[in-house]
């Protein structure tokens, strides 16, 4: 597709740019509040974000998939958001008792009050953003993106400072989406945006936004499930723990994902329309996603502690185990990670959320069951919930995309083989250098010098499509330097 470089160049620019922000909010926030702090707010937050999923009804993405896009089609999809968040944002705002009550954490309500304001102004933010997002315009998306962030980590930094505590990043959080909000307005609004909502015709939109937002919905609860079980069952000093073990993962993921995720719906949807080959798409999209980030979070697991404590400090050693073990839970996931937009580009909609449900109450399951025995144990028994959605995905890809099982396992023995030896030399590495008797940054600085070549190396040896791809952006890698 025409310009899909170009947008890869945007959107790793905006991916990387919002990653190294959100690393150094992370790493300041990490050391000015305490785990119980931190776990209070992921609590509250966890909980608003999943209803969050339901506040523009999956009217971004049917933007972004409709053949035609007229701006009577526009208007109501702005009308339809604007009833559905609208309504939500009221509801978690009248809700707020009710939730504190059942988790017996008072401060939950005025988090719900202060966070319940985004669901205000989320249509004039998502639709604009999918205008942008279906034209490939992430150049645009990079400025609106880039300025929030940066008003976000200046509130929240600020208000900390001030004595705020937890309410600090839910401030930071909500003046970063009005900060959104006023760039989309006053600067970049899209040719086809239109502000006078229409609701006529909101059956369309509703009827695929249902089942792409219950989709969105599902696959949010299941990163933040151990947030709301382990707050009921346990504390927020727990909370806390686990969430900064996962999220010590989901970054080194989407550190490397989210150059290429916010285009590949986009690319897929493109496809289908030119009659391209969806599995080939998929399956390459998948392949060279997973020869960066399986090995890094290979390496990730074996050096966690190391990388929490340069990160967060040593008040946060409690989640390098929990990293460790969920390291692999993540790995298992990234096989399938652009099966959501494959889906939805297909169609097929409804199965996917029967998909997501299921692995979700696998996933519940496991964390109720596995919790009285430790966050530990939570962490492991994740693993079979991810392969529970390894199973159930992989035959969709085979019954609607015509992707057999042995051409999806044949394609990713590389990923696996590569992993396999970044594993064993981080192993060697860690015994030869004795890194138990190193600091933390010493480690990671010998793990920063010896493991690049080594995976360069491994791409080489067998014979990984990621190399080509990565010499044509690095040109000392090219051919005759």
């Amino acid at each position: 597709m025409p310009n899909v470089r170009r947008a890869i160049i945007f959107s790793s620019l905006t991916g990387y740019s919002l990653q190294i922000l959100g690393l150094v909010s992370t790493m300041a926030v990490a050391r000015l509040l305490s785990p119980e702090e931190i776990g209070t707010f992921a609590v509250a937050s966890a909980i608003v974000m999943v209803i969050g999923e339901f506040r523009v009804l999956g009217a971004g993405a049917y933007l972004v998939r409709e053949k035609e896009l007229t701006v009577e089609k526009v208007r109501s999809a702005l009308g339809l958001t604007m009833m559905i968040s609208w309504g939500l944002g009221a509801g978690i705002f009248l809700s707020a008792p009710l939730v504190a009550n059942f988790y017996e954490l008072a401060p939950i309500v005025p988090i719900f009050g202060i966070l319940s304001i985004s669901f205000l102004l989320a249509p004039f933010i998502s639709l604009p953003f999918s205008i942008y997002a279906r034209e490939m315009n992430f150049d645009v998306l990079f400025k609106v993106q880039l300025a929030g962030a940066l008003a976000n980590l200046a509130v929240t930094i600020s208000l900390i400072l001030m004595g705020f505590s937890f309410f600090a990043l839910a401030w930071g959080y909500t003046l970063g989406i009005i900060t959104q909000f006023v760039m989309f307005s006053l600067f970049y609004s899209p040719e086809s945006m239109r502000y006078v909502p229409h609701f006529k015709n909101l059956r369309e939109i509703a009827s695929f936004g249902v089942f792409n937002s219950t989709s969105n919905l599902l696959r949010k609860a299941l990163t933040i499930a151990p947030d709301l079980v382990i707050g009921k069952l346990g504390n927020t000093h727990q909370v806390g723990i686990f969430s900064r073990g996962l999220g010590f993962m989901i970054f080194i993921f989407q550190s490397l994902a989210t150059g290429v995720s916010p285009i590949a719906l986009p690319y897929l949807s493109g496809t289908r329309r030119e009659g391209g080959d969806l599995a080939y798409a998929f399956l390459r999209a998948s392949v060279l996603l997973g020869g960066m980030v399986v090995p890094v979070l290979a390496v990730g697991s074996l050096v966690s502690l190391s990388a929490i404590r340069i990160f967060f400090g040593d008040q946060w050693d409690a989640a390098a185990p929990i990293a460790t073990w969920l390291a692999l839970w993540v790995a298992i996931r990234s096989v399938f990670f652009f099966s959501y937009d494959l889906f939805l580009a297909a169609g097929i909609e409804r199965e996917m959320v029967v998909r997501d449900a299921v692995v979700l109450g696998s996933a519940i399951v496991c964390i109720l069951i596995s919790f009285p025995y430790g966050l530990e144990r939570v962490a492991q028994a994740l693993i079979i919930s991810g392969l529970v959605e390894a199973v159930v995905t992989t035959w969709m890809l085979k019954k609607y995309i015509h992707l057999s099982v042995g051409r999806l396992v044949k394609a990713w023995l590389p990923n696996i083989f590569i992993a396999s030896g970044c594993t064993l030399a981080t192993v060697f590495i860690k015994d030869f250098l004795n890194f138990d008797e190193q600091p933390a940054l010493v480690s990671i600085l010998y793990m920063a010098l010896f493991m690049p070549p080594i995976w360069l190396i491994l791409l080489a040896v067998f014979r990984h499509p990621l190399l080509p791809e990565l010499r044509k952006i690095i040109p000392i890698m090219r051919p005759g330097r």
